[in-house]
């Protein structure tokens, strides 16, 4: 009896070994999918930049932007807007010896699942092209429920002497079982300090009971990284184009 104890107890260990995978995003094996079209302009309230381009933000932006979002400009309007600030520093001189250019740079974004059957494919590795991209997560998560992990890889990070990760949300506030989750349309978050720790670990965990994880996800994250030479920046925007009831309306 003892025998058979031992036995089954060994039996046990190997089969929960082999439906436990090891927490987080960092695995060996991915299937990966490259993004090449550039993404389309994504709307950027001119306080975002700001904090992107490690400005000081000033007060009366803010009032501006959460009364009537008029400082809210597409991308390509805000470069065109950079131009003209560029063209003041070049009169007065390059700030601390070298000209601050603004950047367009790749990211990578990784799609793990903790439970078995959440993520098609288990593991996606998707590659961005220059300025980031946007990503519909109803094309590599399943209707299973249980949890997965989001990981990002921003490689102008290395070497950077400073960092910034915003988060816009695009996701209603709602309340699931007792609580309530996502910060609401339009409302910008500064994540660093809480985004650098994470991915350092098991990446951000998610879960998709009562598509918790699109509350959560999404909307745009937005990464700035500082160099000597200027500021590389990029963006990730999550959609989910089965659930469009959960987004905010408009732009």
């Amino acid at each position: 009896m003892k025998k058979f104890v031992q036995i089954f107890s060994l039996w046990m260990f190997f089969a929960l070994g082999a439906c436990t995978k090891e927490p987080g995003f960092h695995v060996e094996k991915y299937k990966e999918v490259k993004f090449e079209d550039i993404a389309e302009d994504v709307r950027i309230p001119s306080v975002v930049w700001d904090l992107l381009e490690f400005k000081p933000v000033v007060a009366e932006k803010k009032e501006e932007s959460r009364e009537g979002g008029k400082e809210e400009k597409k991308e390509g309007e805000a470069k065109e807007g950079k131009k003209e600030e560029k063209k003041e520093e070049g009169e007065k001189g390059k700030e601390g010896g070298v000209a601050k250019d603004v950047n367009f740079a790749e990211i990578t974004v990784f799609l793990v699942e903790k439970n078995d059957g959440i993520v098609k494919d288990e593991a996606v590795k998707i590659s961005l092209p220059k300025g980031g991209g946007e990503i519909d997560l109803s094309q590599y998560i399943t209707d299973a429920k249980g949890s997965f992990y989001v990981g990002f890889d921003f490689p102008e990070f290395k070497d950077s002497t400073a960092q910034k990760v915003l988060f816009m949300s695009k996701t209603r506030r709602r309340k699931v079982d007792d609580k309530v989750l996502g910060s609401g349309c339009n409302q910008v978050l500064d994540i660093t300090t809480t985004f650098m720790k994470a991915m350092t670990k098991e990446g951000l965990k998610v879960n998709t009971v009562r598509e918790r994880y699109i509350t959560v996800l999404g909307g745009t994250f937005f990464f700035a990284a500082q160099k000597p030479t200027g500021i590389s920046i990029s963006q990730v925007t999550f959609k989910d184009s089965k659930h469009q009831n959960l987004f905010c309306e408009g732009p």
